[in-house]
């Protein structure tokens, strides 16, 4: 059934064999040494070229099972070959295309173990073989786990053959920073998988021929890098909740606000910077969660197959070795669901601080959480948020252009209210610079014919004689017809600006009626059928 996309997917991959990207592991026992031997001496590891491929499938030249003198041959263990993964889409391999073929055979792995290894999310897979004689007698077990792929906790993909006649276990895996000291996406420093996983198979010489040893040691792994990537989240949401300060609790009890909420509102820029951040440790904590919860079902696979052999071959699994597995197994159960319940904890926390920069003044609740509705749920928080960022945007620049708007206004009704009151006198009492004469306001053309005003005719002598002046000579004084300029100037002002109000609050009135109020008529379901009474 899977083998038209496997065809496929042996067209599609990269096939890229390169120095350094290909290794191996190998463990065995020595039968006259006891259960297990010298632990350092039954292991050996270290890397091969893809033109080596074959001779190490069938332990040949430098790939000999190393017989000390005067003992029988070795039991092999473990066989377990490594290759780095290169790129992202499409998937790459480093060896070649018949050196993957080549494993196949000779591990004896099943058509779907290519389309396992290239998927994206969290796959596992196992199947019993049995003899095809005359007895039936359980033969070997095949089983294919790929992780979700979440590239801070690794994206190894395992298949594995387990013959239960000799105890033996060969296994092919692939998957990033196999070997590479560098993150492949980050380029930060890391441990290579295959050095954490040497020390893992090493010390744990009692287990070697367990069928379900390799799957358990996967997951010893990937939990170990969720511990890692757990404590590298937690700084990072502890410094949200601090620079935001409207958190104090625990270590941060003591902490003062900065009003960084506060300008976040008002600064486009400062509050891009901290949705993106809170954005994406969110989005990182979301997918940790959702990769921790195939953790847990990959536990209740391993406890299905340890029963079905169990119950099938129970006798040939040494009894001492299947409970230290049970044991290991439980103990990395509760070291996951630890993990769950912590990161849970921060994703609780980043709910309430993204409630802060959605509605910094109307926060709400933290919605609670379902273990089989995290993608939907980050779905929905995404486009609410979007929503909210851009309505705050939105909002904060209506308020400036509002702000804008009523500056304008008050500094032109000042202007025409400092107009309104000065024009009249002025007109009244300036000269005109028209050449034509003004007849309605002259009554006499003087100063070679220049248009005058009404009170810079000389109809008003404004030379009058002082009091203190000498006699003969004459001084400016103000003349008793003077109180006419007032009384023309202040009637008409009065006019002015009284009628300039009248206007206003028509105009005021008129707007508020046709745009700011609604009938009822125009309100949705507010019309009545006919008949229906008053």
């Amino acid at each position: 059934m899977f083998d038209a996309e496997r065809q496929r997917l042996l067209g599609s991959c990269i096939w890229s064999p390169g120095e350094g990207h290909l290794g191996y592991f190998e463990t065995w026992t020595d039968d006259s040494a006891g259960a297990a031997g010298s632990v350092a001496g039954n292991c050996r590891t270290g890397f091969l070229d893809d033109d080596e491929v074959e001779q190490w499938l069938h332990q040949q030249g430098r790939f000999s099972p190393l017989v000390k003198p005067g003992q029988a041959k070795p039991t092999m263990r473990i066989r377990l070959l490594m290759c780095e993964r290169l790129g992202w889409l499409p998937v790459g391999f480093a060896m070649s295309r018949s050196s993957f073929l080549a494993v196949e055979t000779a591990f004896r792995l099943p058509t779907e173990t290519l389309p396992n290894l290239v998927t994206i999310n969290g796959k596992q897979y196992s199947n019993l073989r049995f003899r095809t004689d005359h007895d039936n007698r359980l033969e070997s077990i095949v089983l294919t786990a790929k992780l979700p792929q979440m590239f801070q906790l690794g994206n190894l993909g395992l298949a594995m053959s387990h013959d239960l006649e000799t105890g033996t276990t060969v296994a092919f895996l692939h998957g990033w920073n196999m070997f590479s000291d560098r993150d492949a996406v980050t380029n930060e420093p890391i441990v290579p998988h295959a050095e954490s996983l040497h020390g893992m198979m090493q010390s744990a010489s009692t287990l070697w021929a367990h069928p379900l040893f390799l799957p358990t040691v996967l997951l010893r792994e990937h939990l170990s890098r969720a511990e890692a990537f757990q404590s590298h989240l937690e700084p990072q949401v502890m410094g949200i909740e601090r620079d935001l300060g409207v958190a104090r609790s625990g270590r941060l009890v003591n902490s003062k606000s900065d009003a960084y909420a506060q300008r976040m509102i008002q600064d486009d820029q400062e509050r891009f910077q901290i949705t993106a951040r809170l954005n994406t440790t969110a989005t990182d904590v979301v997918n940790m969660l959702g990769v921790l919860e195939w953790d847990l079902h990959y536990f209740r696979f391993l406890g299905r197959v340890n029963g079905d052999l169990a119950a099938l071959h129970g006798r040939r699994i040494s009894p001492a070795a299947d409970a230290e597995l049970r044991s290991l197994v439980d103990y990395l159960e509760c070291e996951a669901l630890s993990i769950v319940s912590f990161v849970g904890t921060m994703k609780s926390r980043l709910d309430l601080q993204l409630n802060v920069v959605r509605n910094p003044l109307t926060p709400h609740p933290p919605s609670s959480v379902g273990n089989g509705k995290l993608r939907d749920e980050w779905l929905t928080r995404n486009a609410l948020q979007l929503y909210n960022y851009i309505a705050q945007a939105e909002s904060n620049l209506s308020r400036q252009i509002a702000t804008n708007a009523g500056l304008d206004s008050t500094a032109m009704k000042t202007l025409a209210v400092v107009t309104m009151v000065f024009l009249p006198p002025t007109f009244i009492a300036v000269s005109f610079p028209s050449p034509f004469p003004v007849q309605l306001l002259c009554l006499k053309v003087t100063s070679g014919g220049a248009p005058q005003t009404l009170f810079s005719m000389s109809m008003f002598d404004w030379q009058g004689f002082s009091s203190a002046a000498a006699a003969g000579d004459t001084g400016r004084t103000v003349v008793p017809e003077f109180w006419i300029y007032w009384a023309v100037s202040v009637p008409l002002t009065l006019a002015i600006v009284v009628g300039w109000r009248v206007w206003w609050h028509s105009q005021k009135g008129y707007y508020e009626n046709k745009y700011l109020s609604v009938k009822p008529s125009e309100v949705p379901g507010s019309r009545r059928r006919m008949g229906d009474g008053a």
